[in-house]
Protein backbone atom coordinates (compact mmCIF):
# COMPACT_ATOMS: atom_id res chain seq x y z
CA UNK A 1 0.00 0.00 0.00
CA UNK A 2 1.40 3.32 -0.74
CA UNK A 3 1.70 5.92 1.69
CA UNK A 4 -0.60 9.37 1.35
CA UNK A 5 1.18 12.93 2.07
CA UNK A 6 -1.17 15.62 3.53
CA UNK A 7 -1.18 19.07 5.10
CA UNK A 8 -3.05 21.21 6.73
CA UNK A 9 -2.30 24.72 7.72
CA UNK A 10 -4.00 27.32 9.82
CA UNK A 11 -2.99 31.19 10.41
CA UNK A 12 -4.44 33.59 12.87
CA UNK A 13 -3.58 37.25 13.37
CA UNK A 14 -1.74 39.07 16.19
CA UNK A 15 -2.12 42.64 17.31
CA UNK A 16 1.83 42.51 17.96
CA UNK A 17 5.05 43.12 15.89
CA UNK A 18 6.73 39.97 14.71
CA UNK A 19 9.14 40.07 16.94
CA UNK A 20 7.24 40.17 19.89
CA UNK A 21 5.13 36.83 18.16
CA UNK A 22 8.46 35.64 17.42
CA UNK A 23 9.62 35.69 20.49
CA UNK A 24 6.66 33.38 22.12
CA UNK A 25 6.95 31.15 19.26
CA UNK A 26 5.65 27.47 20.50
CA UNK A 27 4.82 24.35 20.08
CA UNK A 28 1.54 22.24 21.05
CA UNK A 29 3.81 20.66 23.36
CA UNK A 30 4.66 23.98 25.02
CA UNK A 31 1.35 25.66 25.46
CA UNK A 32 0.46 26.97 29.21
CA UNK A 33 -3.39 26.83 28.58
CA UNK A 34 -5.16 23.21 28.52
CA UNK A 35 -6.07 21.51 25.45
CA UNK A 36 -9.65 22.17 24.52
CA UNK A 37 -11.74 19.50 25.14
CA UNK A 38 -11.78 18.13 21.58
CA UNK A 39 -7.90 17.83 21.75
CA UNK A 40 -8.27 15.60 24.91
CA UNK A 41 -10.88 13.93 24.06
CA UNK A 42 -9.26 12.51 20.60
CA UNK A 43 -5.42 13.21 21.50
CA UNK A 44 -3.24 12.20 23.86
CA UNK A 45 -2.69 15.55 26.14
CA UNK A 46 1.40 16.44 26.52
CA UNK A 47 2.72 15.93 30.17
CA UNK A 48 6.23 17.01 29.78
CA UNK A 49 8.94 17.96 27.66
CA UNK A 50 12.79 18.03 27.24
CA UNK A 51 15.13 19.70 25.25
CA UNK A 52 15.13 22.83 23.09
CA UNK A 53 13.66 24.20 20.07
CA UNK A 54 15.67 27.49 19.18
CA UNK A 55 18.52 26.49 16.77
CA UNK A 56 19.05 24.10 13.98
CA UNK A 57 19.45 20.77 14.93
CA UNK A 58 18.08 21.12 18.50
CA UNK A 59 15.76 18.21 19.51
CA UNK A 60 12.78 18.55 21.67
CA UNK A 61 11.34 15.19 22.92
CA UNK A 62 7.83 15.53 24.84
CA UNK A 63 6.13 12.77 26.92
CA UNK A 64 2.06 11.97 26.23
CA UNK A 65 -0.44 10.99 28.52
CA UNK A 66 -0.95 7.70 26.59
CA UNK A 67 2.65 6.87 27.87
CA UNK A 68 3.95 8.08 24.04
CA UNK A 69 6.42 10.09 22.80
CA UNK A 70 6.99 12.66 20.37
CA UNK A 71 10.25 13.48 19.28
CA UNK A 72 11.12 16.79 17.13
CA UNK A 73 14.48 18.33 15.54
CA UNK A 74 14.55 21.62 13.80
CA UNK A 75 15.70 21.58 10.32
CA UNK A 76 15.30 25.36 9.47
CA UNK A 77 15.60 28.26 10.70
CA UNK A 78 14.91 32.06 8.89
CA UNK A 79 15.53 33.97 12.74
CA UNK A 80 11.93 36.18 13.99
CA UNK A 81 10.53 34.25 10.63
CA UNK A 82 10.16 31.14 10.42
CA UNK A 83 10.62 27.73 11.76
CA UNK A 84 10.98 23.85 9.99
CA UNK A 85 10.91 20.71 12.35
CA UNK A 86 10.71 17.44 11.31
CA UNK A 87 9.36 14.28 13.22
CA UNK A 88 12.13 12.19 14.08
CA UNK A 89 10.39 9.72 16.33
CA UNK A 90 6.69 8.87 17.46
CA UNK A 91 4.72 6.38 19.63
CA UNK A 92 1.59 8.29 20.81
CA UNK A 93 -1.60 6.71 19.95
CA UNK A 94 -2.24 6.77 16.12
CA UNK A 95 1.14 6.84 15.21
CA UNK A 96 1.18 3.86 12.81
CA UNK A 97 -1.54 5.14 10.89
CA UNK A 98 -1.48 8.99 11.05
CA UNK A 99 2.37 9.50 10.98
CA UNK A 100 3.15 13.00 11.32
CA UNK A 101 6.32 14.05 10.15
CA UNK A 102 7.18 17.41 10.62
CA UNK A 103 6.23 21.22 9.87
CA UNK A 104 6.94 25.09 9.61
CA UNK A 105 5.63 27.99 12.19
CA UNK A 106 5.75 31.31 9.85
CA UNK A 107 5.69 34.88 10.91
CA UNK A 108 4.19 37.56 8.71
CA UNK A 109 4.83 40.63 9.81
CA UNK A 110 2.18 43.59 8.25
CA UNK A 111 2.21 47.58 8.36
CA UNK A 112 1.00 48.88 11.37
CA UNK A 113 3.08 46.45 13.98
CA UNK A 114 0.77 43.81 13.47
CA UNK A 115 1.41 40.04 12.10
CA UNK A 116 -0.10 37.14 11.12
CA UNK A 117 1.58 33.59 12.42
CA UNK A 118 0.91 30.29 9.58
CA UNK A 119 1.20 27.33 11.16
CA UNK A 120 1.26 23.71 8.53
CA UNK A 121 1.40 20.05 9.50
CA UNK A 122 2.24 17.67 7.45
CA UNK A 123 1.20 14.02 7.51
CA UNK A 124 1.09 10.69 5.83
CA UNK A 125 -1.95 8.00 6.24
CA UNK A 126 -1.20 4.52 6.52
CA UNK A 127 -2.97 1.39 5.94
CA UNK A 128 -6.74 1.92 7.01
CA UNK A 129 -6.60 5.72 7.95
CA UNK A 130 -6.91 5.92 4.77
CA UNK A 131 -9.98 5.65 4.95
CA UNK A 132 -10.49 8.01 7.71
CA UNK A 133 -12.19 10.82 6.72
CA UNK A 134 -9.46 13.41 6.14
CA UNK A 135 -12.01 16.96 7.07
CA UNK A 136 -11.75 15.23 10.73
CA UNK A 137 -8.17 14.91 10.72
CA UNK A 138 -7.78 18.14 9.39
CA UNK A 139 -10.02 19.91 11.67
CA UNK A 140 -8.15 18.03 14.90
CA UNK A 141 -4.92 19.74 13.17
CA UNK A 142 -6.15 22.92 12.71
CA UNK A 143 -7.70 22.94 16.74
CA UNK A 144 -3.96 22.01 17.82
CA UNK A 145 -2.56 24.69 15.33
CA UNK A 146 -5.74 27.27 16.89
CA UNK A 147 -5.11 26.35 20.99
CA UNK A 148 -1.06 27.12 19.99
CA UNK A 149 -2.09 30.39 19.08
CA UNK A 150 -4.77 31.42 21.58
CA UNK A 151 -1.91 30.33 24.19
CA UNK A 152 0.41 32.86 21.69
CA UNK A 153 -2.29 35.37 22.50
CA UNK A 154 -2.57 34.85 26.16
CA UNK A 155 1.15 35.34 26.36
CA UNK A 156 1.31 38.65 24.69
CA UNK A 157 -1.72 40.05 25.83
CA UNK A 158 -1.27 43.48 27.55
CA UNK A 159 -4.03 43.11 29.96
CA UNK A 160 -5.51 40.31 31.91
CA UNK A 161 -9.24 41.13 29.61
CA UNK A 162 -7.07 40.42 26.41
CA UNK A 163 -6.43 37.10 27.82
CA UNK A 164 -9.76 36.66 29.07
CA UNK A 165 -11.24 37.36 25.20
CA UNK A 166 -8.49 35.07 23.76
CA UNK A 167 -9.53 32.16 26.40
CA UNK A 168 -13.14 32.69 25.65
CA UNK A 169 -12.22 32.61 22.35
CA UNK A 170 -11.02 29.41 22.54
CA UNK A 171 -13.96 27.67 24.11
CA UNK A 172 -15.84 28.70 21.45
CA UNK A 173 -13.80 27.38 18.62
Amino acid sequence: MSNHSHFVCTSGDLSCSAQRAWDKVCFYEHIAIQPSLLLRTVLPVPQRTSGAYRAVGDVSRCMYSDGGYLTKQIRHIAAGQRIDFDIIEQSIRYATRILLKGGTIEIEPHEGGTCSVHMLTRYELRGAARFIPRFFINHVISAMHRIVLTDMQIRLAPRSSDARAAIEYQRAA
